[in-house]
């Protein structure tokens, strides 16, 4: 560039009086000192901005293996569950107070709420699964689920919105978007509360 092309010619001139004079030119020194901070700073830079990409880059070949671990660790257990989150993690169900049922929770408080609520939901079949990754570290995923409810032997259908941020690899906040209407196949206000309702408070 122009603007390097001149800082050598510069450098070049101050050199010539350097040999002359045999003392390093005071000048010379703090230009080569801001050179090297210079290119110190463009090289971080590149650096910070390789490695961003890549992390974005990693996040939207893995979103939707997120997603999937998940969903499949539903069918298997409270604890399988709960492998895939962080130990600060927080969870939320923003439609949950109306049914009188718990949000937000803890890692621990989530754990029992997951005993009651996979027990009353197993074998729950997820299909429609889109992922979409929003910004590092966040997907958004939507998915559809199905179960027949063993206590009142009605379907029970819903559509899912989820939003998951992770933190190396862990879930820290999941927040989760249902339709409270649907969460009737459960039984009535009593049945949902005893199935949701976290027993360690």
């Amino acid at each position: 560039t122009s603007i390097a092309h001149k800082f050598v010619v510069i450098i070049r001139n101050l050199k010539n009086n350097t040999m002359k004079t045999k003392t390093l030119n005071p000048m010379m020194a703090i230009l080569i000192a801001l050179f090297l901070t210079n290119m110190y700073s463009i090289q971080a830079q590149k650096s910070q901005t390789e490695t961003t990409n890549n992390a974005i880059t990693i996040n939207e070949k893995n979103q939707e293996k997120i997603v999937h671990d998940l969903l499949e660790a539903f069918n298997l257990g409270a604890e399988n569950v709960l492998e895939l989150f962080d130990e600060e993690a927080i969870i939320e169900y923003p439609y949950a107070h109306s049914l009188g049922t718990p949000s937000p929770l803890n890692k621990i408080q989530y754990g029992n709420y997951l005993k009651g609520a996979l027990a009353n939901m197993p074998d729950i079949a997820f299909s429609q699964v889109n992922t979409y990754t929003a910004q590092n570290h966040v997907v958004w995923a939507e998915f559809h689920g199905e179960v027949v409810i063993p206590s009142t032997n009605q379907l029970y259908k819903q559509d899912y919105v989820a939003r998951i941020m992770l933190k190396n690899g862990k879930i820290l906040h999941y927040r989760e978007y249902w339709n409270p209407m649907a969460v009737s196949a459960m039984g009535d206000h009593k049945e949902v509360n005893k199935v949701f309702n976290d027993k360690s408070k």
